[in-house]
Parts: structure tokens; sequence; C-alpha cells
């Protein structure tokens, strides 16, 4: 019989069957998934997710997902080929589209890559985006990533969310969501006299009709996040 065989070639040919054994198993999967209708819904291998991309390449959460499968199997560097496939299929038309892939790519950088691939990426996505949004949905993840690291990585990750903050405002001086992002990042994590400084620098780069609800902001997430006393003296200061 065929065990006999494997068992008088020994370990690796009983190996080999049982590798041959779990891609039937895989196929014949694949092959149900496709029968019942329930492949659209969960792609579990790369001829699925082709197949949903190809009748509907603009769709980012499925490209998203694509790159989850790669990095389910280790393989970071698929994960970044399937997000520039992404960047040249999904129409120019579907810009939020292209920023969530984009997003993507980005977590991917922060969290597998080096400093360098991440400022990289940040550099690539602004010029093929909004490159505001952009900064602040990188500001917005390394914000997460100060709050959940363990203690001796979060000094770290503080330092990294901090370079970028200020990244972003030097380069939209004019755009109050840049400053008021940073001034908030810093009040959650009860860094008030940087808040404040960083506020005063603000005025000084802000058009003047735009100072009033940035003070308001500053003042209203005093209020929430510090001082009671302080967020009546800024509001005092307004009216």
């Amino acid at each position: 019989s065929s065990a006999e065989d494997a068992h008088k070639k020994g370990p690796k040919a009983k190996r080999k069957a049982a590798r041959r054994l779990r891609e039937e198993a895989r196929v014949s999967a694949s092959e149900t998934r496709l029968a019942d209708g329930t492949a659209d819904d969960h792609p579990a291998t790369a001829a699925e997710f082709e197949r949903l991309l190809a009748s509907d390449p603009d769709a980012s959460e499925t490209w998203i997902r694509y790159m989850a499968y790669h990095l389910s199997l280790a393989d970071a560097d698929a994960a970044r080929a399937v997000a520039d496939r992404a960047f040249g299929k999904i129409s120019f038309r579907e810009e939020d589209e292209k920023l969530n892939v984009w997003t993507a790519l980005l977590a991917l950088e922060l969290k597998y890559g080096s400093g360098d691939a991440l400022d990289n990426a940040v550099e690539r996505a602004g010029g093929q985006n909004n490159p505001k949004r952009v900064y602040l949905r990188v500001c917005e993840m390394l914000e997460r990533e100060v709050g959940t690291a363990a203690s001796h990585k979060r000094a770290e990750a503080t330092e990294r969310a901090d370079k970028m903050f200020v990244k972003m405002c030097k380069k939209f001086k004019s755009k109050k969501t840049a400053w008021l992002a940073h001034m908030e990042y810093l009040m959650k994590h009860s860094r008030h006299t940087e808040a404040n400084d960083v506020i005063k620098r603000s005025l000084l780069s802000l058009p003047q009709y735009k100072h009033l609800e940035v003070m308001s902001r500053f003042a209203q997430t005093e209020f929430e996040t510090g001082s009671a006393e302080r967020a009546r003296t800024l509001f005092d200061g307004i009216l």
C-alpha cells in the first residue's frame, strides 16, 4: 500500500505526502468557497483576492485585506507590492480609496519598516494625496503608538511622534488643523506647558482671523483635559 511505501521510504516521503494532503485540502476549501459564494466575503488565497480585485479594482478594503493576507504569511515585501499595485489600479477620482491604501502602507512601515522607510513613505504619500491629510493620519498613528507602547518603549515612541508633529506644523504653518492636532496630542499626555508654547507659536504663523477659533479650542481642551481654572482664564481673555 502507499502507506507502507511511505513508511519504507522514511520521513522525507511522509512529509511530502503530508504537504500534498494539505494542498489538496486548501484547494478543496477554496473550491467550496467559490461554489457557495463565500469566497467574496472571506478571500483566503491570492487567487481569490485577485479575482475580487479584477471585478472591483477601486475597492481599498480588498487591497488592504490582501496586504494583511501577505503580512499573515510574514511577507511584508509582498504586502508593499500589493499597495504599489493598488496605487496604479485605483481610479485617480477615488482619492479617499487611494488614501486608505496609503494609510495601510504607512501603518505597515510604522510596524515593520525602518524610520527611513516610514519617512520615505510619508513623502511619497504626500506627493500623491492631500499632504496635510497624510501628515494628520501619520500623526494619529504615532499618537496611538505612544498610548499603546510598553513602558520601556514609550520614550522612543514619544520621540518619534514629537518629531512628526513638529515637522507637520513646520510644513503647514498656515493650517490651524496642524497646530490644533499638535496641541491636543500634548494636552492628552499632560504636557500643558509645551501645549501652551505650541499655541503661542501658532499665533505667530496663522492669519489673524484664525486666532479666535484656535484660542477657543485651546481653552476647551484645557477645560476637558487640564485645569478648569486655566480654561476660565483663557475664556476670559477671549471674551
